[in-house]
């Protein structure tokens, strides 16, 4: 809009329509949904996103850690880079399916939330001793493999389980079982 991207905009809760407080002028905005794949560091995030985008090939399939050099700026403008690209795909008529350890309220908190239509999470998890190998095993530089940061990742894991609905447990699916069944999901949402 022509105020600049400090303007604040106000969502028409009946339109998909943003207004800006300053001038009044409004711009027509795609209500698609963002669906989110969220999961404690080690679930499967990473690993089910290549099928997922062979299984959704209408969709933009991204994993999150490809803008982690935003988070230097912070992690709420890097949550609001995500959304705001979410906005761009559904300018182009393309709804995004996002690969990261995101929760509602860190997105429902930028500002570019109003840009987008609902926001869908599904949540992978896996058993904690799962869990704890998997985080093991990854490279020295992630720094995932001390006991301390284990145990925040098990817990996060805990929260997610009892708060974020439709679960699937990596442990038991292949990631291409897994993949079928958020593809699954995902379209059942859009068709409904």
């Amino acid at each position: 809009m022509t105020c600049g991207p400090a303007a604040a905009l106000d969502r028409d809760p009946l339109a998909p329509v943003l207004r800006c407080a300053r001038c009044g002028a409004e711009e027509r905005v795609p209500a698609l949904p963002l669906f989110v794949v969220t999961g404690a560091s080690g679930a499967g995030k990473t690993t089910v996103t290549g099928p997922l985008r062979r299984l959704l090939p209408d969709c933009a399939v991204f994993e999150a850690d490809l803008t982690l050099q935003v988070a230097a700026l912070g992690w709420e403008t890097w949550r609001d880079t995500w959304l705001r690209l979410a906005h761009g795909e559904a300018l182009n008529g393309r709804v995004m399916v996002l690969c990261g350890s995101l929760l509602p309220d860190q997105l429902d908190a930028v500002p570019a939330r109003k840009l987008l239509g609902p926001i869908h999470f599904c949540d992978l998890d896996c058993p904690d001793d799962v869990l704890a190998a998997r985080l093991r095993a990854r490279p020295s530089w992630r720094h995932s493999s001390s006991e301390t940061v284990i145990a925040e990742h098990q817990r996060f894991a805990a929260w997610l389980r009892t708060h974020i609905q439709p679960c699937y447990d990596t442990s038991a699916l292949t990631p291409d079982e897994t993949a079928a069944q958020i593809a699954a999901w995902i379209r059942r949402r859009l068709d409904g």
